[in-house]
């Protein structure tokens, strides 16, 4: 009797033990039903809770930007299916999207990637290049100013002064006198005539006479004057300069034909430099200017230019002879000089030399475009000098030009045919790509895999 009493008594509990239960399982589920949970077996709700944050978070982006193909900057060219290490660089390979190329004809880059490089540009501005260039120069005499002196009449050396070579000499100043015994008879002639009165024609002959035997002007004045014989002529320098040769002695005779004497002068003197053929346009209109090494401090201005007409065919370069006053005598024959040589051109777009990619038969430069896109353009170059570049055709006043991070941009627009093969995104994505097999991580690639595959040709990794 009492086993059947106790059983009946349990099962009220058990049925309020379960109805409790059920109760909290679905306010447990109802609540995660308004938190956004979901319980699932074998998953904590913490794990779904980051599941599901990254799975809405990844979504959109892979919804909007469609994966084209992978690839190596430094071989834009190849493209791979799947992402992973490059067999070519020890770097990850880089998605181009469907959307890579922009909305217009430019080359989008990878924001981040433009941030890591540093990439600065400049802007394209009218103005006018100044050409600038310097030549190594040498001082010399003025050839002009060289006086050769002579006696102009035989006769013996009677003095000298104490003179050596590489003395200075003024306008005047006397260097010898000589002996002319041949002049003795023919004045004495003409002093005859004078004074008997002949004939005026008579006496300017026999004073022509003497004239042309080399006596100068200042010695028939003091004939007439004294009315005696004059043999001593007075040797003097007719320019102020050195004396770079000397060959006159006290008691040596002398002919008329002999050089007793050379006097250089150097007010002013020459300066002379050999301009290349490339910088020859440049001489015409340039401005130039004189400096020495001796006197770093002082600018010597050129009073006239000659280009010589003959070329040195050894060095293909032009003598330039600068006439340069040298009233103080600063400028020494046989010292160096420096010419410089400044030119303004004519007005064109100027940018920074380091933004030009010499392709061998072309020029180009990358520009920025104001969609953010950038775009390789093919320029002329007018003239290069210092940093600066002159641009006569390809660029207009205000583009920005790339003057930093152009490798990056020179392999992602693959510069050696970017203008012709631009392309927009639906091109791109029909266009047939080459595409290469990437190494095994761990393995290198092999000599085949550095060379860009048949186009067409597609295979992934793993």
């Amino acid at each position: 009797m009492e086993k059947t009493n106790q059983a009946p008594s349990r099962l009220p509990t058990l049925l309020v033990g379960l109805l409790i239960g059920l109760i909290l399982g679905g306010i447990s589920v109802y609540w995660a039903e308004q938190n956004g949970l979901s319980i699932l077996s074998g998953h904590s709700g913490h794990e779904q809770i980051n599941t599901s944050s990254a799975t809405s978070s990844e979504t959109p982006d892979a919804a909007e930007r469609k994966i084209l193909y992978y690839y190596d900057p430094m071989y834009p060219g190849t493209h791979f299916d799947q992402p992973g290490k490059s067999p070519f660089m020890d770097m990850d390979l880089i998605p181009r999207y469907a959307d890579g190329s922009g909305s217009g004809e430019g080359v989008v880059i990878d924001p981040v990637q433009v941030q890591n490089l540093g990439l600065k540009t400049a802007s394209a501005q009218k103005g006018y290049l100044n050409q600038v260039r310097e030549f190594s120069a040498n001082v010399e005499f003025n050839r002009y100013q060289e006086a050769r002196i002579q006696s102009r009449a035989e006769g013996f050396v009677n003095s000298t002064k104490s003179l050596a070579i590489g003395d200075m000499v003024a306008a005047g100043d006397e260097i010898a006198t000589i002996t002319v015994p041949d002049w003795s008879s023919d004045q004495s002639e003409y002093l005859l005539l004078k004074s008997q009165n002949a004939d005026t024609r008579l006496l300017g002959g026999v004073r022509e006479k003497l004239r042309l035997s080399g006596m100068p002007e200042e010695m028939l004045t003091e004939v007439d004057r004294t009315g005696k014989v004059q043999t001593s002529l007075s040797i003097t320098s007719p320019v102020p300069g050195v004396i770079t040769e000397l060959s006159v002695y006290p008691g040596m005779n002398v002919e008329k034909s002999m050089v007793l004497a050379v006097v250089q002068g150097f007010d002013p003197v020459w300066v002379t430099a050999e301009v290349p053929q490339k910088d020859l346009s440049l001489v015409e209109g340039g401005r130039l200017r004189v400096t020495s090494p001796v006197w770093p401090n002082r600018i010597f201005e050129v009073s006239s230019q000659t280009l010589l007409p003959k070329a040195n065919s050894q060095t293909r370069t032009v003598p330039l002879r600068l006439t340069v006053p040298n009233g103080e005598g600063l400028l020494r024959p046989g010292l160096t000089a420096t010419v410089r040589l400044r030119q303004r051109g004519a007005e064109s777009i100027i940018i920074p030399t380091q933004s030009l990619i010499d392709l061998g038969e072309s020029v180009r430069v990358i520009t920025r475009l104001p969609d953010g896109t950038f775009l390789p353009k093919a320029v002329t170059v007018a003239g290069s000098s210092g940093s600066n570049t002159a641009i006569t055709d390809g660029l207009e006043q205000g583009d920005e030009v790339v003057v930093s991070g152009l490798f990056l941009i020179d392999s992602e627009a693959n510069l050696a045919g970017a203008l012709d093969r631009l392309k927009r995104p639906e091109q791109i994505a029909e266009a047939p790509a080459t595409t290469a097999a990437l190494a095994p991580v761990g393995e290198p690639a092999s000599d085949s895999s550095m060379a860009a595959p048949s186009a067409g040709h597609q295979a992934g990794h793993n």
